[in-house]
This record gives C-alpha cells, structure tokens and sequence, in this order.
C-alpha cells in the first residue's frame, strides 16, 4: 500500500466485521484514503472513508466554525482528479492489507493525495482523532468501534 493512496476494500471485510456503523463500500466503489500505520501494530493501516457528498459536509464543517471550535473529523479538498471528495475522518477504522481489494483509479491511474498542506491537515486531524477514540471518545452515536476492529485484526496477524 502507498500512503497518501485510495484503496477500494473488498466487501469480505464489511462482511466479517459487521458494524453498522462502518460507512457503506458501494458494492466495492467507495475510496478510502491511506492515512497512516498504526504505530504500535505492524501491518495495520488506518484509513479514512471518503465521500462526493460536499455540500453536505460543508454545513457541519461551517456549523463547527460558527461555534468557534475545531473541525477535525471532517476535511474537504480538491484530489488530483480534479474533484472535491470529503475525508470522513471520524468514520476512520483500521484494516490490514489482506482486505485492500485494489487500488482506486482515475483514468487507469491510482489516485493519490498530493498537495502536502492536504496531506498534513489529513494526518494531523486523524492523529487527533485516532488519540480521542482510543481514550475511548465518541464523536456520535454512530460512531465504528474501530478499537474492536483493531483487536480482532491483531489476533487475525498473530
């Protein structure tokens, strides 16, 4: 896997990890984006489910603004497909490369986040937001239990 990468997971992982707050894979079309290993698990990735739907993150992320206070569960920024998607980064949750079905492509080209302001606004908000969620911090009710995604995942590479 190349970070900074989008990876199209194969649906035997939403199938075996049934959570129901894990965001939809779109019969395997929904990108997530590679953010970063996880630093005390080899071979175990953190990846951020991505969506088309602006708009409407848009209102949350201004919402939060209106409010004076932070916004990292959500970031919006054009890809280099010419296109704005936004980073889900409170739906986060871990895989392994085992249920990484293949890269996501745009003209037969993987796609891959370059602006480096992106890449580190994107990793600095999912640093943050991985932190609070293993100190067990919800950011809504509907949140994926991605420390009980991370454990099963831990046992499955012993």
């Amino acid at each position: 896997m190349q970070k900074h990468g989008f990876y199209i997971i194969d649906d035997c992982f939403y199938k075996k990890f049934d959570d129901p707050y894990l965001k939809g894979n779109k019969t395997e079309n929904r990108p997530h984006y590679y953010c970063f290993a996880d630093d005390k698990h080899k071979g175990i990735y953190w990846v951020i489910p991505m969506s088309s739907r602006i708009d409407k993150f848009k209102k949350i992320i201004e919402q939060k603004q209106l409010q004076h206070k932070p916004c990292d569960i959500l970031h919006i920024c054009k890809l280099s497909n010419d296109k704005y998607s936004a980073f889900l980064i409170q739906d986060m949750f871990p895989i392994t490369e085992q249920y990484v079905k293949r890269p996501y492509t745009f003209a037969g080209n993987p796609l891959i986040l370059v602006n480096e302001k992106d890449i580190q606004e994107v990793e600095r908000k999912a640093l943050r937001i991985r932190n609070a969620i293993e100190r067990g911090i919800r950011f809504t009710p509907l949140q994926v239990d991605s420390i009980k995604i991370r454990n099963i995942l831990i046992e499955e590479l012993k």
